[in-house]
């Protein structure tokens, strides 16, 4: 994939099928409205918690210990956990996280008891994060780097305001190069950075 053409379509337009993956690359930090191609407030609101991450301060180790748990009790919040931070899943950490995990192939009993099916949308999740092996619910070294990077995020340091400016769009950049994107990191999307995030969002939900 080569970098986008300068004569890129406005950031403001952007086409259907583009917002519908927008929208559900978003959902993996808390949007959970339609994916009806209009990217609104709670998308970008959505999209830029993805790229922020959720405070994990750990290594992308591929071994989760007490910084991985921490954050994904961050992100168990979005699936309606109110337990604490404290870096020790329960069941109701992984209640949280099962509900989270149905945007994202998750289609298992919402039990606090990860099981196959639970480990397998996780590994769905990890994609975002460059996981490039098979969805088969063992959750290996490389399934775990992939959920750390999600957890970790893609670089952005502006505000969570449901606002897209440049470095909303540069985070959006460096997400779809886990697609192949290979352009500049500049914050004017076009075609090819599309391309990146559609051949991404593909590999977690093929529909």
């Amino acid at each position: 994939m080569t970098t986008d053409s300068i004569t890129a379509p406005p950031r403001d337009s952007i086409a259907k099928a583009d917002g519908r993956t927008i929208q559900r690359i978003a959902r993996a930090g808390g949007y959970t409205g339609p994916d009806d191609g209009v990217p609104g407030p709670n998308t970008w609101t959505g999209l830029q918690q993805v790229a922020k991450g959720y405070a994990y301060a750990g290594h992308l180790d591929g071994a989760p210990g007490p910084a991985t748990w921490d954050a994904l009790q961050r992100l168990a919040a979005k699936g309606g956990y109110t337990g604490p931070n404290d870096g020790v899943m329960g069941p109701n950490s992984w209640k949280g996280v099962q509900t989270v995990l149905r945007w994202f192939g998750y289609a298992g009993p919402v039990d606090g008891v990860p099981g196959p099916a639970t480990n397998r949308a996780l590994q769905s999740l990890g994609s975002l994060g460059g996981y490039p092996g098979p969805y088969d619910g063992v959750l290996g070294t490389q399934s775990w780097i992939g959920v750390q990077t999600v957890l970790t995020g893609a670089g952005y340091a502006g505000p969570t305001d449901g606002a897209p400016g440049p470095e909303t769009w540069k985070a959006v950049q460096r997400i779809a190069r886990r697609g192949g994107y290979t352009g500049p990191i500049d914050g004017v999307p076009g075609p090819n950075t599309y391309a990146g995030l559609a051949t991404l969002i593909h590999r977690i939900d093929p529909i």
